[in-house]
């Protein structure tokens, strides 16, 4: 029995090219293999920048630099609004590597850590801090080094853990791999989504056999953040299979309640913008620098004295060619102020998500779990520009450079502006949907943008580092 839907001639057009570039994904793979090591590599055969006049237009290692956290890592997170995770399915080398090695790996079932709905944000967590203390943004070395573990850890992965039907398996893609849990919480924004026909599953399923690279119940589906847009499923024609949509950009947002939410993603919307914003403004932030002194204070009070030595190469910077030599008072003074700070964002907003999950109790009669992570997805898109703001510093940063401060700043803040704007929109169509009473929408309502007020001064900070925010 055929099946298919009513749709415009565009979603036509973009699902027959989905289906087409299907054969041609394994190429492109290895093609991306090959250039991401040629990145790494190729240019640690030349000179070192140590001049001010040297340009990622006149060095190699600036270059790599500027193409790896400038363009690929803030590209990425930009490109989920528009083709959801299509990096992870089509482009990534990483996830392909892990895959392939899936297929002649020993197969056995991924342990319950691994699976944890939390490993994601861990993994994440780990990963963000430690390319701080590397200083990854500003010495292809470390970044060669970092890439080279983490791919170790996804080809490990793959070895260890497979379907035994023979079907290749991306664990690593799934439950470990920080940037694209990243990717899948903000796919949610995004306005493109492979459909089930079946549109009466309440819940999503995990099926370890199937056709789907990620374990996704294809009949069952019902979010885009496992869905890395690989195009195995998309079978227009099948009952079984998904069909390509367009969507109203942050549909899944505003009617969360019925695409499966997942309380630990809220780690990413809560807990991820204070990380990757902090991870920016360390370097600049006056906090930062009273914060590191009292720490150094503290432990010279206290007579220890190991932490004012050199620390392995593999867990902080050590760079003779500029004389940067992280202390162990570095490593602790970046990762607890990245920490601490993390921490204090994601007590606020999820204080005021059990707020607001209080207020909706009468009108929603479910678990208070549940209600506090409805209302939590509700700071999404600007949880979203926190992280693009402070993971992608390299790209703003080299435009303050190149087009100059004013006008730059005046860019960041337009992206503030509309960002707020869209998010208070958003969160008046979801508090509309949820609510009868009319002061428990106002309630709500200032629950909501005393949130969005927060994140958008933290926002703020990262425009302002030097500016004193306490």
């Amino acid at each position: 029995m055929s099946y298919s839907i009513q749709k415009s001639k565009y979603q036509w057009m973009i699902e027959r090219a989905f289906i087409r570039l299907r054969k041609f994904i394994p190429l492109i793979q290895v093609l991306m293999l090959v250039a991401l090591v040629a990145l790494l590599i190729a240019p640690l055969f030349g000179s070192y920048p140590k001049f001010h006049w040297q340009t990622p237009l006149n060095n190699g290692q600036l270059f790599s630099e500027w193409v790896l956290w400038g363009l690929w890592y803030p590209g990425t997170l930009l490109s989920v609004l528009f083709v959801g995770r299509f990096w992870c399915g089509v482009l990534c080398p990483l996830g392909a590597l892990s895959e392939w090695a899936s297929k002649v790996g020993a197969k056995f079932n991924p342990p319950k850590w691994v699976k944890h709905p939390l490993a994601p944000a861990v993994s994440f967590l780990i990963v963000t801090i430690w390319a701080q203390t590397l200083d990854v943004r500003d010495d292809l070395r470390t970044a060669l080094l970092l890439f080279s573990i983490i791919f170790a850890l996804a080809i490990a992965c793959g070895l260890l853990f497979g379907a035994r039907t023979g079907v290749s398996r991306r664990v690593w893609c799934r439950h470990l791999c920080p940037i694209g849990s990243v990717l899948g919480v903000f796919s949610r924004l995004g306005v493109m989504s492979l459909e089930s026909a079946n549109k009466n599953q309440r819940v999503e399923g995990y099926r370890d056999q199937g056709l789907c690279p990620t374990s996704i119940e294809l009949r069952s589906k019902q979010s885009a953040r496992h869905c890395i847009k690989c195009a195995r499923c998309i079978k227009p024609n099948s009952r079984g299979g998904l069909t390509l949509e367009l969507r109203q950009p942050a549909i899944e947002i505003e009617q969360i309640d019925n695409h499966a939410p997942c309380g630990s993603e809220l780690a990413f919307i809560w807990f991820a913008p204070g990380l990757a914003i902090s991870g920016f403004i360390w370097s600049s932030s006056p906090i930062y620098a009273q914060f590191r002194q009292f720490i150094g204070e503290w432990a010279m009070n206290h007579q220890w004295m190991g932490v004012f030595t050199q620390g392995p190469v593999w867990l902080m910077n050590q760079n003779p060619y500029i004389d940067q030599h992280y202390l162990w008072l570095d490593f602790l003074s970046i990762s607890l102020f990245m920490l601490l700070f993390a921490i204090v964002m994601a007590i606020i907003l999820g204080g005021l998500s059990l707020i607001g999950a209080s207020i909706l109790k009468a009108e929603k009669p479910s678990s208070l779990s549940h209600r506090v992570t409805i209302l939590g997805y509700q700071f999404a898109p600007l949880a979203m520009l926190c992280i693009l703001l402070g993971l992608g510093s390299t790209l703003f940063s080299s435009l303050h450079s190149w087009l100059g401060h004013h006008l730059v700043v005046n860019i960041e803040l337009v992206f503030v502006v509309i960002s707020l704007a869209f998010n208070l929109f958003i969160a008046a169509r979801w508090i509309r949907k949820n609510h009868i009473s009319c002061w428990r929408r106002w309630a709500n309502g200032l629950v909501i943008t005393t949130g969005c007020f927060v994140l958008s001064t933290v926002t703020l900070w990262s425009i302002f580092p030097t500016f004193n925010l306490f």
